[in-house]
């Protein structure tokens, strides 16, 4: 059992900043307001990164030691739930890639910042593949079936246009895996039959799905008449700052998430995304002139980002974290309040990360 720690600050609890004190372990037992307390740093919930290909050199696809290692980068960025996410590829890589997740799962289960798996791919779009290798396929039962018993898959991106597509939507809540819509040319009336079968949230909003046309109203247009949730990348790269502010008014609980690859936290130079290589140059990497090849965001980066184009903190809380604990059917995080985890980050007075806690610990 974890000691009892105390950590005092400007909380921010919901839509309040209260200054007080948190009493934790490794959930909070209590908070106690101290209003007469002038205090410069803030306290909020951990982030909760639903899309992350790689980071610091590593690849979600490369087995355990590679996933060790993008946990601990994350982590150190603030990321207390972090759902590694493999890339479109054939059946055997992506089993290997599994395997690998399952491995440092059991072998880490209490103290992981790694809660689920979420697939990307392969059933997606052959024709909107942004930076995922091209191993797009129809929906296999035995291909999914397969990946199941290997590992923890909580959420897997979909094209429901393809044949089969809006089948095996079924399939997946009945397996309790929550299918998003992405890398899709979906005409809007699909998106809706989609959203009827129990579809929640759409995959990396704005890039790799067909747009906003008032003719032709595709993926971003059921987006925003009809969803609660959606994922978007905040690094202000993929997406234009008024575009997110624009998504924060129509999508109820919108998330950010980092879709960031092995280049994140690196030099410039070669990289890899599944079997493509992509370049890394000025802060931007792309797989060709037209197409960019991934994200090198984290997410106390977007969580600044958002805050630098006009978002309250309690916005960005709600971005960074809370939404997304929403969409997963989770009380235990995604805020700060008694019985929830002590998933915790103190920020100073310019909203820097300062000092991580993870389950009641802090990490160095």
């Amino acid at each position: 059992m974890n000691k009892t720690k105390e950590i005092s600050g400007k909380i921010v609890c919901g839509e309040d900043i209260i200054s007080g004190t948190i009493i934790f372990e490794n959930i909070i037992k209590d908070l106690k307001s101290a209003k007469d307390k002038n205090y410069t740093n803030y306290i909020i919930p951990g982030f909760i990164d639903l899309h992350c290909h790689g980071g610091n050199g590593y690849d979600s696809m490369e087995g355990l030691q590679s996933i060790k290692k993008i946990s601990e980068y994350h982590l150190s960025h603030g990321t207390t739930t972090l759902y590694p996410t493999t890339v479109t590829a054939k059946l055997e890589d992506t089993l290997e890639a599994l395997k690998g997740l399952n491995n440092y799962l059991n072998l880490n289960k209490e103290i992981s910042n790694i809660d689920g798996i979420h697939l990307e791919g392969p059933f997606i779009n052959p024709n909107k593949m942004g930076a995922q290798p091209p191993f797009a396929q129809l929906p296999s039962y035995s291909f999914i079936k397969t990946l199941i018993k290997e590992a923890p898959i909580k959420i897997m991106t979909l094209a429901p246009e393809i044949k089969g597509g809006l089948e095996l939507i079924d399939f997946l809540i009945k397996n309790d895996i929550k299918p998003q819509i992405g890398h899709s040319l979906a005409d809007y009336n699909c998106c809706i039959l989609a959203l009827e079968k129990g579809v929640k949230s759409f995959t990396h909003l704005y890039n790799a799905m067909s747009g906003f046309q008032h003719r032709k109203p595709g993926v971003v247009a059921a987006a925003f008449s009809k969803a609660k949730y959606a994922e978007i990348i905040c690094d202000l790269i993929h997406v234009n700052k008024e575009m997110i502010k624009l998504a924060f008014k129509n999508i109820d609980k919108l998330y950010s998430i980092t879709d960031s690859i092995s280049a994140s936290g690196m030099p410039d130079g070669k990289y890899k995304v599944g079997t493509y290589e992509v370049y890394k140059k000025n802060g931007v990497v792309k797989l060709n002139e037209d197409t960019l090849g991934g994200s090198i965001v984290t997410m106390d980066k977007a969580f600044n980002n958002l805050i630098e184009i006009g978002f309250s903190i309690q916005e960005a809380v709600k971005m960074t974290s809370t939404n997304a604990a929403r969409y997963l059917d989770r009380k235990d995080i995604g805020h700060i309040s008694k019985e929830a985890k002590a998933n915790l980050l103190v920020l100073d007075s310019k909203l820097n990360l300062i000092e991580i806690y993870l389950n009641g610990n802090l990490i160095s």
